[in-house]
């Protein structure tokens, strides 16, 4: 196998990936020419809602989908060469949105089938595994038979099953769906210390707080294209300054809290506040601005002078959501 000094540093190049479902009438473009590069040892987020064409592209970057267009390379090398299939599989590790797991065995005896697989011998695997098992929290779940397990405990199995042979490059498509909080962050922390191992991640999710909080960059991707590549920081910074202001409203009807945001833009005070912009978002009418604290008895005053009950009000900061919100006049969740 590779070392990582002789591997390029550049960990997966994509140009111009372009893949059709159906035909006619039922033809669906489910990605649309999108090209990027992702360095060794980042984690870089693919962010999007579902359908948006984040498990196909993955799909399509390991080589179990081949794509109409484009070009794919893995470490320089394309997987679609069988003369690197045998090294690819050992510099991949795929962690997948299903549950895969062997029910009848035991958590210990899953990773050792892994292991088995990868003709991994036998002291490194057993290192191997026990390190997995520690570092995910399940030393006392690894004699436990896995249909026994409660499903954020299966997660996590599912997560470390496929770093048992030590891959260099792990994907991991949506590895956090339904977990409970505990687990999520257990998850969390376990994928935000695989580059620390050298290791490049690739990360679809719809979650912004996941991707904002494991990303070193994010790809936004909506039906199929790439809308925005960067750095989450810089995305956020892109959409403008200052403090996010929701508002829970008593008639919240579409059109109320249209005439409402509508109301806000633009809206300054003596005391600094100026609101960059407003708009509607889940039922809820958001404004954007600056010096927001201080403000907040004008701003009050100026919705209900107009009609409005506010029957809620949460300040927060600026999320992945909002950029994508900017970009597409809708809510990801969507």
């Amino acid at each position: 196998m590779q070392t990582l000094s002789e591997l390029t540093d550049i960990a997966i190049e994509v140009t111009n990936l372009t893949k059709t479902f159906g035909k006619g009438e039922q033809k669906v473009e489910a990605v649309k020419g999108i090209s990027l590069t992702v360095k060794k040892g980042e984690i870089f987020g693919f962010l999007g809602p579902n359908g948006a064409g984040k498990t196909t592209s993955l799909r399509m970057i390991v080589g179990l989908l081949l794509p109409d267009e484009g070009k794919v390379t893995i470490f320089g090398m394309d997987p679609k060469d069988g003369k690197n299939s045998k090294t690819l599989k050992k510099l991949l590790g795929i962690i997948p949105q299903e549950i895969s797991l062997y029910e009848e065995l035991t958590v210990e005896e899953n990773l050792w089938f892994m292991a088995n697989a990868y003709r991994i011998q036998k002291e490194s695997a057993a290192n191997r595994i026990n390190n997995l098992i520690t570092k995910m929290g399940l030393d006392s779940k690894r004699k436990s038979l896995v249909k026994n397990l409660s499903g954020g405990l299966k997660r996590r199995v599912n997560v470390i099953m496929g770093l048992v042979h030590d891959p260099v490059l792990v994907l991991c498509d949506e590895p956090t769906p339904g977990l409970d909080p505990q687990s999520r962050v257990v998850v969390w922390e376990f994928i935000q210390n695989l580059p620390k191992e050298g290791k490049t991640v690739i990360l679809t999710t719809h979650f912004m707080e996941e991707a904002d909080r494991l990303s070193d960059r994010v790809a936004i991707i909506d039906h199929g294209e790439i809308l925005v590549l960067n750095t989450p920081k810089k995305l956020k910074a892109s959409i403008g300054e200052g403090d996010l202001l929701e508002f829970d409203l008593a008639d919240d009807s579409e059109e109320h809290l249209q005439k409402m945001a509508d109301l806000l833009k633009g809206f300054t005070t003596s005391k600094g506040l100026t609101v960059e912009d407003a708009y509607i978002s889940e039922g809820r009418m958001v404004m954007r601005a600056l010096n927001v604290i201080p403000n907040l008895a004008q701003i009050l005053n100026r919705i209900e002078e107009h009609g409005a009950v506010v029957d809620n009000m949460a300040i927060r900061n600026t999320t992945l959501e909002d950029v994508f919100i900017n970009l597409t006049g809708r809510a990801l969740r969507n």
